[in-house]
Parts: structure tokens; sequence; C-alpha cells
């Protein structure tokens, strides 16, 4: 084998070696930011929700239905449910008492945790 078609050789495995680096980092940095947009949508939820709720926890005498109420996205298809103690509406669980008063909420399992 010659000297330039050594060095075509090494230049052409530099080469590809260096598109397989790149085409990982791509994918890495792809498969970053949909995780990272998902935990952006997530916490986006989770604050409306919260925002929502807070105006009817202020109030005085505030039932479980209203607050219930106030905590549901208006595009939510999904039914409140109880699980573990907690009403849980989309991202954000609601602790009642045993006379409905609100005690705790408590952010979901599919929200970023700090």
């Amino acid at each position: 084998m010659s000297k330039a078609a050594i060095t075509i050789s090494a230049l052409a495995f530099v080469l590809v070696g260096s598109n397989l680096w790149w085409a990982s980092r791509v994918l890495d940095a792809g498969i970053t930011q949909t995780y990272a947009r998902a935990s952006q949508e997530v916490t986006s939820e989770l604050l409306t929700q919260t925002l929502a709720v807070l105006p009817v926890v202020a109030e005085a005498g505030a039932s479980r239905e209203q607050i219930v109420a106030a905590a549901r996205m208006p595009n939510d298809r999904t039914e409140p449910y109880e699980k573990e103690g907690y009403v849980w509406v989309g991202q954000l669980g609601l602790k009642f008492n045993a006379q409905g008063k609100f005690e705790k909420a408590i952010a979901g399992p599919e929200a970023p945790t700090q």
C-alpha cells in the first residue's frame, strides 16, 4: 500500500468517526430538548392549576367541589380521581380532611422535582 492510500484511508476513517460523533451529539440534543419541553409543559400545567386554586382556597368556607372545579383545566377530559388520600386533578394532588376542608396540595408524579 502506498503512502497516499494509507493517508486517504486514515482521513476517511477520521471523517466517518467525526460524523458519527456529530450525529450522536445531535441525537442527544434532540432527546434532551424533548424531555425539557415535556417538563416545561407539565410545570406550566401545574402552575396554571395552582394559580386557579389559590383564590378559591383563600375564601373561608370553600367546599371540596369548588376547589376541585377550580383546579380542572378548561380542556381537561380526564376526571379527578382519589389515590392515597389525595384527589388528583391533572398534575395537582389535593388533600382534604374528613370534613372536606382543604389541607394540602402537592405536585404529581409527572411533575419535575428539585
